[in-house]
């Protein structure tokens, strides 16, 4: 038997989608004949006035019911065979006939006697469901016999006994499990949790598993996948080049949102306008960059003009989709041939879009501005925690300072002279955090005597030169800084050898550049020629043979009082050279000065307030005689905490240990990932009716407005995407609840109670449960738009919880499941497909949020969509632990996205999406077969096998069944698992070396504890277990 031949390959059966016939037997408008006229009629006879035919309407029921010719109209209500338009659908020249044959479309004869029926009937006509305000629902008696555990099922029940259809049983306890487990944290269950559930014999026993599955911070990654897809989320720019850059903080802003369970409004609001917000948050700006997500460019020859355009119909087009559910991207040509929604319209929300400080070729930079930082959920933990110590020992600090009484000595006395303080800032070694550059290897090189000159301590830094090139050591990022003060003298000791003497020294200071330099000798070192504070000339060389102190006044290098030094450069023109301890003077308050509050204050004004902190400041900016008691006692306390030199060293332990904390909340902020976000121009833009969607044809001046004919503005609310996002999610708002809560309903049963999730528009399909719908709507929107609430009212009723199995004749009835006479059944997607993998075998990192990580993938597919020049051009895999991170974290580039999950339906994110397809075919077979990631997981997951599932073949193969797919393997399933395992160890150990090489696929390290062939043999069999079709469906 060959490894290829044992594992079978996964099928899915998919059904045929149909139309869910309605509860009511009447001809209904909205349901049955709307989508007739939008589908057959709206293109020559509905809402785009130019492309509209011989004047006539069929989208309004008023330009309906015109006269055309006496006694005749389009339709004439309780009279078809007056009414022009079904006399038409039935006529039999083709010169008469609607549609013309030309169109290719052609009304069923089922369809036409609708129409008839309709028209017979009174043609009794209704606006589009979906641009109707949800009105509220009476729940359904329950049905006999039956039991509902909520509404939910009320209604379901109700549709099934229209449909002469009865529920399936309740599902069996290791199927609710995975099933719950699977849709809320897109993880399989373990065996613990599964037997745990199953000793758990009280009532609450699954609703205590649901509670624990939607508080698991499992639960956000897995909800978080389903909104990048409809925000477009990528890690690269996606046009041209092709660059990496920065958004995955918007991506953990997600994850937390989910996990918060922030109100579905709040979400709403935060992402579009959560920079307009009043106060707004740092967590508030980066859930903007939900609009930053769009596909950019920064191709040469590009105009800015399109771009902005391109950007802005991407925002209304994605807007239009994720929150009103229409395909509203035809508007930007002409009006909508099938809605309501006019072209005008359209550039009427383009307004909200089109007044961003983004530039239009954004150069595939890592981050085009505007950008803000943001820590990511591990800083924010640590920096929390930081904070909470620091308050701790400000507390403290308090404490031993309120009884001191404290008296000025000298409350009005002058300033008087002022002393010198010295501050070493390299000597023997670099400051904290110092990076150490420079030309050579190493770029420092510290000496000692006696065959070095040293002025102080035992070493002296040195450098050597034979030519007239400038070389130098230097180092930046230091987290200690050197602060420059009023009259501030920078100083350092060089030693010139006499028999090698430099042509010319020179000293570099950076305070974020590195534009200050002092230069000695000749004027051959940066910026020869030049004069000023960037080239400042100190006059000749010091002399040879001795330790000379150089001394730089900041000023004359252009550094101000409040500038911080973080790097400093020893550069020189030939030579050999020795430098040593450097560092600062400042002019400084003498110990009987640092006694007076009154002294310090003087001196600190004279000083421009270097080092004081800003809310100190502003109180000293203050007369004395006019602060507030909260200002004179903020002064005071500074004051004895950092200056006074009795009330200072009584708190010097807390004071240095707030000094750690601080230089650790300092690394946190250096180190801060950036992110995207939105931001509006001061002066906004004017936006147009663009004819033809064209850049550079302008007509009609718009401003920003909503639709009103959906809902009316809200009162008082600005004219900015703030305005756009609480219009949005006014409680009555006929479609962004309906959507909402629709796409939660397709993420748990596969399919929406619409099925066009993405068009709730007249070209999509009508609801399969019109008032179930408008119940979870208006519920929902009641909850406070409560997530959690929503998906547990879902799992917790009948309806999801019923057995999957489906006889013959449930399935002739109802193929595609749209009554729900039985429980969801489906594949699942790409990331929960590896994700599940990853858990059984035990590699899953389950780190929570981060940086993208780029996990296994077959080499040289990024580089024929490469351009030169891009930093995505070439795949580079990461190591360790990153590569067994969730796939939600998977880098996702999107002229290539990650291969295995694009096989198995994931979207490359140019455009939002907001329906998956749901594909079956024999590459996903082949992808489960040979990809390492899977064989690596076969693999770690047979070392659990045998390590945890005890010492029989059976106990083994049982174990390993159950983790899988949740339940107890049958007789024959535990028989066959055990005989091929068996036939496996023969196999490997006829087959020298067949095993080691198994085992030696993927980079995580193999359990040398194991018998190789046994180990492989298991392997062959996880391996079978993770392609099963039952494995990669949830049912």
């Amino acid at each position: 038997m060959t490894i290829r031949q044992s594992i079978p390959l996964f099928f899915v059966v998919l059904g045929v989608t149909a139309s869910v016939p309605g509860a009511d037997d009447d001809v209904n408008f909205s349901r049955d004949i709307l989508p007739l006229l939008s589908d057959n009629c709206f293109k020559c006879h509905g809402p785009d006035e130019a492309n509209r035919k011989a004047k006539l309407r069929f989208d309004k029921h008023d330009a309906s019911l015109e006269e055309l010719k006496k006694g005749r109209a389009t339709i004439v209500p309780g009279k078809s065979s007056q009414s022009e338009l079904y006399t038409r659908l039935t006529a039999e020249d083709p010169d008469d006939r609607m549609p013309p044959p030309d169109t290719g479309k052609k009304l069923s004869e089922k369809e036409i006697e609708l129409i008839r029926r309709w028209i017979d009937g009174g043609a009794k006509w209704a606006g589009h469901w979906a641009f109707q305000p949800p009105k509220p629902q009476k729940v359904p008696a329950p049905a006999k016999d039956w039991k509902a555990n909520n509404p939910v099922d009320n209604f379901i029940h109700a549709s099934l006994k229209h449909a002469g259809l009865s529920p399936q049983k309740r599902a069996s306890r290791e199927t609710l499990i995975r099933r719950a487990s699977l849709d809320l944290t897109g993880l399989p269950p373990t065996i613990e949790e599964v037997d745990n559930f199953l000793a758990d014999k009280s009532e609450k026993a699954y609703e205590n598993v649901v509670r624990r599955l939607l508080d698991s911070p499992r639960y956000g990654e897995h909800m978080a996948r389903f909104w990048l897809d409809a925000a477009r989320y990528g890690d690269t720019h996606g046009l041209h080049l092709d660059n990496e850059r920065s958004i995955w903080p918007y991506r953990d802003w997600v994850i937390d949102s989910f996990n918060s369970n922030q109100s579905f409004d709040q979400f709403t609001i935060e992402q579009l306008a959560g920079d307009l917000l009043p106060g707004s948050t740092l967590d508030q700006k980066v859930a903007t960059g939900f609009n930053r997500c769009n596909v950019t460019t920064g191709e040469g020859g590009s105009i800015d003009d399109e771009y902005y355009v391109r950007y802005a119909v991407d925002r209304v087009e994605t807007t239009s989709t994720v929150w009103l559910g229409l395909t509203a991207g035809c508007a930007a040509c002409h009006d909508h041939k099938f809605d309501p929604l006019t072209q005008k319209e359209f550039y009427q929300i383009f307004s909200y879009y089109f007044s961003l400080t983004e530039r239009a070729m954004d150069g595939n930079k890592l981050l085009p501005p505007p950008i803000i930082k943001a820590p990511t959920m591990s800083q924010r933990k640590e920096r929390k925690e930081l904070e909470r110590q620091s308050a701790a020992i400000t507390e403290e600090i308090d404490k031993l300072l309120a009884n001191s009484g404290y008296k000025d000595p000298t409350p009005n006395a002058p300033l008087g002279d002022l002393g010198q303080q010295e501050r070493i800032w390299v000597d023997e070694q670099l400051p904290a955090g110092a990076k150490p550059q420079g030309n050579g290897t190493p770029p420092w090189k510290f000496v000692q005597g006696p065959g070095h000159p040293v002025f102080s301590g035992k070493k002296s830094h040195t450098r050597v030169s034979t030519s007239d090139a400038i070389t130098q050591h230097f180092f930046t990022d230091a987290s200690d800084r050197l602060k420059i003060t009023e009259n501030s003298k920078l100083f350092t000791y060089v030693y010139l050898d006499p028999a090698k003497p430099p042509k010319t020294i020179q000293l570099q200071f950076n305070d974020g550049t590195w534009e200050h330099r002092a230069t000695w000798g000749e004027d051959k070192a940066f910026l020869a020629g030049k004069r000023g504070p960037a080239n400042h000339q100190m006059g000749k060389l010091p002399e040879t043979g001795k330790w000379v102190r150089l001394e730089v006044p900041a000023k004359v290098v252009g550094l101000k009082p409040g500038a911080q030094l973080n790097g400093w450069a020893f550069t020189q023109v030939n030579g050999t050279v020795h430098w040593d301890k450097a560092g600062i003077v400042s002019l400084s308050l003498s110990q009987q000065q640092k006694r007076s509050q009154h002294a310090w204050e003087q001196f600190t004004v004279q000083d421009n307030y270097s080092g004081v902190p800003a809310e100190v400041q502003k109180a000293l900016k203050v007369e004395k005689s006019k602060r507030t008691d909260a200002q004179a006692k903020l002064v005071t306390r500074h004051f004895l905490r950092h200056v006074h030199p009795d009330s200072r060293g009584r708190v010097a332990k807390q004071l240095s240990k707030q000094k750690i904390i601080s230089n650790k909340l300092a690394a946190i902020q250096k180190n801060m990932p950036s992110s995207m976000i939105m931001e509006d121009r001061k002066s906004p833009r004017q936006a147009y009716v663009l004819e033809r969607g064209q850049y550079t044809e302008k007509r009609e001046k718009v401003s920003s407005a909503v639709p009103a004919w959906l809902a009316p503005p809200v009162k008082d609310a600005p004219a900015n995407r703030l305005g756009l996002a609480r219009w949005l999610v006014q409680p009555s708002h006929p479609l962004t609840a309906r959507v909402t809560v629709n796409r939660l309903w397709q993420q748990l049963f596969g399919t929406g109670l619409v099925r066009t999730s993405e068009d709730f528009g007249v070209q999509g399909e009508h609801p399969s449960h019109p008032e179930l719908l408008d119940w979870l709507a208006m519920d929902f929107v009641g909850s406070g738009w409560d997530v959690k609430r929503f998906l547990s009212q879902l799992v917790l009723s009948a309806t999801y919880q019923q057995s999957s199995r489906i006889d013959k004749n449930k399935l002739a009835a109802d193929p595609e499941n749209r009554l729900l006479a039985r429980g969801p059944r489906f594949r699942l997607d790409a990331e929960v497909i590896r994700d599940q993998a990853l858990a059984l075998s035990g590699l899953m990192n389950k780190q929570i949020g981060g940086k993208s990580v780029k996990p296994y993938q077959p080499p040289g597919l990024w580089k024929p969509v490469g351009f030169g020049g891009s930093n995505t051009s070439v795949f580079k895999q990461d190591k360790g632990d990153k590569l067994y991170r969730r796939s939600m974290y998977t880098f996702w580039k999107r002229t290539s996205p990650p291969p295995s999950m694009e096989t198995f339906d994931a979207p490359n994110r140019e455009t939002c999406q907001v329906r998956r397809a749901r594909t079956n075919t024999p590459l996903q077979a082949l992808v489960l077969m040979n990809d390492v990631q899977f064989i690596e997981a076969a693999r770690k997951f047979a070392e659990k096998v045998v390590r945890e599932g005890g010492a029989g073949v059976e106990d083994r193969a049982a174990f390993a069944f159950r983790s899988a797919l949740g339940r107890r393997p049958g007789a024959s399933e535990l028989a066959a698992l055990a005989r091929i395992y068996k036939e496996y160890v023969t196999e490997f150990k006829d087959s020298s070396g067949s095993a080691a090489k198994l085992l030696s696929v993927g980079e995580s390290p193999r359990d040398q504890k194991l018998d190789a062939n046994e180990l492989a043999a298991w392997t062959m069999v996880t391996h079978l277990l993770l392609n099963l079709s039952e494995t990669v469906t949830k049912g």
